[in-house]
Order: structure tokens, then sequence, then C-alpha cells
């Protein structure tokens, strides 16, 4: 199991909390470690470890991705479903890392992880490994960094400046109320924002979070002035630290922000290779930043898989046939739209099939006769 999902976990089950933290997921992924690491060195081969440090700017993220489901349809109630595209991405950042920096050795290193892949799918027939060549084994984690969402502080004061009778005022207080904000005409929700973040941290590549704050006014015309501080600030310290510290051999920073570019820099001079990802712009690619274009190769843009929706399907799926359990649970609103985002960017289509007491049990797969 990757962590517990506390309100989502699976009903009907004895949940201890010991058996769904990410060091339990650790020690499994340890042992087939272990084993690749002595086949290789047998074969004559070497293993190095690269780690790999991505620095998580949240609030643009959820934003963009709460827009994006919401539009799609998705009801959120909570931040579970956020919670796994916002790690889909983040996970694909790292791989596009690992692919980056096999490819610009020359040849000189292969992947540590195809090898523990063999070992999980081997038939018995054995592996076959390379003792030419020095397996990078990629230790990934992500850190965290937002401000917690201030709504509820933010409702007490319009409600205090509504007392006057003001009818705006004490429509901004009951959005709050609700987790929206409006700034200048501007909607922001921030109702499942603190969900959202817990459940990011289920994951085992989770090492730490730090928080900022948010700084506003609310006076008598409602809210004047609304951003983050610190966030930036404790990003740079956190990476500062990692390269005086050799916590890692490449550090990625995910923002929209060009702030980070002197990182680049100051990471190469210790030896680290520097990436910045804007996965926020998933969907708005012309509206990233022009210097963090010029890092070139070593940018990242953000994007979307068309295989996420299934897998978030899959991951709440169970099959007592298989023996697989579901890591949490959708409703049935969501599984629908799951579906729908997943046909709208595939050419074979899904659709939940219902049992005879009306719940899902399983999917129905098809492709589209051609127009």
């Amino acid at each position: 199991m990757i962590g517990n999902f506390g309100d989502r976990n699976p009903r009907n089950r004895d949940i201890k909390v010991s058996d769904y933290a990410p060091e339990k997921w650790r020690e499994f992924s340890f042992a087939r470690e272990e084993v690749a690491t002595k086949a290789i060195k047998q074969a004559g081969g070497k293993v190095e470890t690269c780690r790999v440090l991505i620095q998580v700017d949240l609030n643009g993220m959820y934003m963009r991705l709460h827009k994006w489901l919401s539009e799609a349809g998705m009801p959120i109630r909570d931040g579970l479903i956020l919670s796994r595209f916002a790690f889909f991405q983040i996970y694909d950042a790292f791989e596009r890392i690992k692919r980056s920096v096999i490819e610009h050795a020359g040849g000189e290193f292969a992947d540590f992880d195809g090898v523990t892949e063999d070992i999980r799918t081997t038939d018995n027939e054995g592996i076959w490994i390379n003792s030419s060549k020095t397996y990078l084994k990629f230790s990934p984690q992500f850190d965290l960094f937002y401000a917690p969402a201030p709504h509820k502080d933010i409702e007490w004061k319009l409600r205090k400046e509504a007392r006057s009778g003001n009818i705006n005022l004490q429509r901004l207080a009951e959005n709050a109320s609700k987790g929206v904000i409006e700034i200048y005409g501007s909607e922001r929700d921030y109702n499942a924002y603190d969900d959202f973040i817990a459940k990011l941290k289920a994951n085992p590549e989770y090492s730490q979070s730090q928080q900022g704050f948010f700084c506003y006014h609310v006076g008598p015309k409602g809210i004047n002035r609304f951003g983050e501080k610190e966030v930036d600030t404790r990003i740079v310290i956190r990476a500062m630290d990692a390269l005086y510290n050799y916590e890692a051999d490449v550090i990625c920073v995910v923002s929209s922000d060009q702030d980070f570019l002197p990182l680049s820099k100051k990471a190469s001079e210790f030896g680290v290779s520097f990436y910045q990802a804007d996965l926020a712009k998933f969907n708005l690619q012309g509206n990233v930043g022009r210097k963090i274009k010029e890092l070139g190769s070593n940018f990242l843009e953000g994007r979307i898989d068309p295989g996420w929706p299934l897998k978030v399907i899959l991951e709440a799926s169970k099959s007592d046939e298989h023996n697989l359990s579901a890591l949490y649970e959708i409703d049935e609103d969501e599984l629908r739209v799951l579906c729908q985002m997943h046909n709208e960017m595939n050419s074979f289509h899904i659709s939940p099939s219902f049992g005879s007491d009306e719940t899902a049990s399983g999917l129905v797969l098809s492709k589209p006769l051609s127009q």
C-alpha cells in the first residue's frame, strides 16, 4: 500500500494505519532493490544512486487542476482526485528527469529500475544484465511548499465587516464559508485544499513540507489584497540546504515563477543538475515564462497523460480473483466523469457496468465506429 487515504479508505476492512504507512512500501521496495543490486554486482556491473529532489509549489498546481477537473464535470467534494492527478504529474516529472539523465550520459548508464522490474516479472527464466554498464538507482523524493488555506479566517473578518448590513459582504462571507474566496471578481476555491495536501502526503515519495502564509486585507469593500508569502523563499532555502549538505544529485523546482532560475547556476557550481517544471500550465503552454523555457531540455512542460483517468479508476478497483485490493474509494459520479475524461483522450472507450445491486461491478471496453 502507498499510504493511508483516511476517509477514502476501502470499506469493510480493518484499516490499520501502520499497514498503510509509506514505511511499509519502502521495506518491500528495499528488499527487491537489494536482490537487484546483488545480481548486478555478481554479473560484474556497477550500481550508483542518483538522488532526485523535487520541490513543489502547490498553490498553482491545485488551482489549475481544480479548474480543469471542475470544467470536466468532476464533483470536487474533497482532495482525493485532485491529489492523484497532482501526484501523477510529480512522478511523471521524475520519470522524465530519469530519462534525461540517462540519455545525456552517452550510453554509460542503464536504469536500475529495469532490473527490479525484470525480477518482478521473470518466470524463473533469469534476467539479463550488461556488465559494462553502471546502473543508476534513482531515489525520488518530493517536498511540498504551501500556505494553509485562509478561508475560515477571511469568513470571520467578512462577517464582522458585514454587520453594517452590506449585502455584498454577506455574500462574500457566505462564499468563504464554502471555501471560495473572491478577489477582484475572480473566485478561488480552497475548500478541498487541506485534504488535497493531506492525501498527497500519503505517497511514499513524500519527504517533508514547509508552510508560508497568505497575506490579505479585509475591509468595507471586501478583500483588496491577497497573496502567498514566504513560500518561494522557503523553496530557495531548502534548495540551498540540499546543495550544501549534498542531499541531492538532481533538484527540480515545480513552479510557474521565473525567480528560481538563479538556482540553476548555483546548482551547477555544486555539480548538481537543475530542472524546473511548470506543471500548472499543462493546458496553457503559451503562458509559460520565457526565461523558464530558456532552460532548454532542463525545462519540463506540464502535461496530462491520457492514461491517468483510467489509472485512478484502477487504483480504486478491487479483484478477489486476482487478490487485488483498492487503494481508496471513488463514488459513481466520480467514476462516470473519469470514464468520460478517458474517452475524450483515447480511441478505446470505457464505461461502467453495474451489478444487480446497482453498484459498479466492472468496466466495458469498446471502440466507437469512425464517423
